[in-house]
């Protein structure tokens, strides 16, 4: 009996070890999460490259503003174009919600846009028809857009929690 005993102890000690080098594991796996910059630090990032945002709104249904793996973006609007800003934990994440945009809206009829996808974050300017006319979109803007979301992507890693 004695022995028996030693043997379901050894059972049970093992067994609370696996249970608990799971429980780790689940918290290894966790969603890492993000200093979302706020609406004055994303604006003063365009406006260092001369471009000065307005706060966006809300467009119900709108293609550009899905939940992308829980993460609703940020609107803004420049020169009356919509901007919907995205931030996640890592350039991976990132990556994937791409891949998962792409994927969602395979089947649709998109209006014009230009993405912009820099380290953790994903931007869309939505143009629509107004880049046909020759307005709004230019290399130029391009580059002052890549501009401010590296300003961003600095002011990311600025703040540590």
């Amino acid at each position: 009996m004695n022995r028996r005993f030693w043997l379901m102890i050894l059972v049970l000690t093992a067994g609370l070890g696996l249970l608990a080098a799971g429980c780790g594991k689940a918290e290894d796996s966790a969603p890492e999460e993000v200093r979302v910059l706020s609406q004055e630090e994303v604006m003063a990032a365009f406006a260092e490259q001369g471009l000065m945002l307005q706060q966006g709104e809300e467009a119900p249904g709108s293609i550009f503003q899905l939940d992308l793996n829980g993460r609703k973006p940020q609107l803004y609007s420049l020169n009356g174009v919509e901007l919907s800003l995205y931030q996640f934990p890592s350039a991976e994440e990132r990556a994937a919600e791409w891949k998962s945009f792409g994927e969602q809206t395979a089947a649709a009829d998109l209006i014009p846009y230009k993405d912009y996808q820099e380290g953790s974050i994903l931007m869309f300017y939505i143009h629509g028809e107004s880049a046909a006319e020759g307005q709004n979109w230019s290399e130029e803007l391009g580059q002052q857009m890549k501009a401010a979301i590296q300003g961003l992507i600095t002011a990311e890693q600025a703040v540590s929690f």
